[in-house]
């Protein structure tokens, strides 16, 4: 009687694993699906933006336009730097399907040489972005006078 016992719960103990795993599976399998088909609702003029040359101490500032290109309002939800030396700024109202906004970012020229910095761009559809400012800074006593 105890072995029945014992038998019959180590069963249901192994069926509901296995439920709440293939559950777990399915809902993210969703989620990522719905990250990659809603990445199609935005369309950018560009992803990267380079500065060229820019001399030291001056900040330089890059515009990145996208269009809502989906049938549904979206807004941005969140946008990182891959360091304090860039610093952005966005539209935090939804923009409407057909219309345009624009990301800001503003890097700060201290330091001479050639850099290249990224964008994270986190959007109300899970949809992700990455965009990047890149150039050469140039220190004031190296700039050539024409």
């Amino acid at each position: 009687m105890k072995f029945k016992l014992l038998f019959t719960m180590c069963l249901i103990s192994i069926f509901s694993v296995s439920v709440f795993s293939q559950t777990k599976g399915l809902k993210n399998e969703k989620q990522t699906r719905q990250i990659t088909e809603n990445n199609n609702n935005i369309s950018w003029e560009s992803k990267t933006y380079d500065f060229k040359t820019l001399k030291q101490n001056k900040p330089a500032r890059a515009e990145f336009v996208f269009k809502n290109t989906g049938r549904e309002p979206i807004s941005i939800t969140k946008v990182k730097s891959s360091c304090g030396c860039t610093v952005t700024g966005y539209d935090k109202t939804p923009v409407l399907p057909g219309k345009e906004s624009k990301i800001t970012a503003t890097y700060n020229s201290r330091k001479a040489g050639p850099f290249r910095k990224t964008i994270s761009v986190f959007m109300s559809d899970n949809s992700q972005f990455r965009l990047t400012i890149k150039g050469t800074v140039v220190a004031n006593d190296q700039i050539k006078k024409k």
